[in-house]
């Protein structure tokens, strides 16, 4: 059984010496093969309505689309996703790259997305967890499912975001200060 990696075991060296840590961005043309194979499983999901390339082994697959934080054109990925009590969770890996995917620095910039489950189109509003229980256990629950993030982990230094996604219509809106 794999070591469940939170966060205070990424302190610890990875056990797998075969496993080289990623310190350098990918190549130009791991960036060109990445692009093709996304916008390859992007045509292939819509057009299927997620029956094809719906699933990452055993974890199921969305669509996100994001604003780009830099252009401010649309930007749409496919992640895999848990639903956790009336939110879906998804986890920045980027194959375990030592830099986060542009998706997940565009929902840094704006966390108002939209995600695509098949036909379905759901406007939601993104959150990074923080180092803490609560990310911990929902890493725990997305190793659980596809044991591959713990590989990704092993292979970068830096820390996997855990990001959770509400629907807009279960986003408690904040209270205004009392004057």
């Amino acid at each position: 059984m794999p070591e469940t990696l939170t966060s205070e075991t990424l302190t610890k060296p990875p056990r797998q010496l075969f496993l080289r840590p990623k310190t350098k961005p990918p190549s130009k043309f791991s960036k060109v093969i990445n692009k093709a194979i996304v916008r390859t499983n992007v045509h292939f999901y819509r057009r299927s309505s997620g029956r094809i390339l719906g699933k990452f082994g055993d974890l199921d697959a969305m669509l996100i689309t994001t604003v780009g934080r830099k252009t401010g054109k649309t930007r749409t990925n496919p992640v895999g996703y848990l639903w956790d009590n009336g939110r879906f969770v998804i986890c920045a890996a980027y194959g375990g790259e030592a830099v986060h995917p542009g998706w997940y620095l565009n929902l840094l910039a704006v966390p108002q997305a939209t995600v695509e489950i098949g036909r379905e189109k759901i406007e939601v509003t993104a959150e990074a967890l923080p180092p803490g229980p609560e990310r911990d256990r929902l890493w725990k629950r997305l190793v659980d499912v596809f044991p591959a993030y713990s590989k990704f982990q092993n292979r970068t230094t830096r820390l996997l975001p855990v990001v959770v996604l509400t629907p807009m219509d279960l986003v408690q809106p904040r209270a205004e200060p009392a004057s």
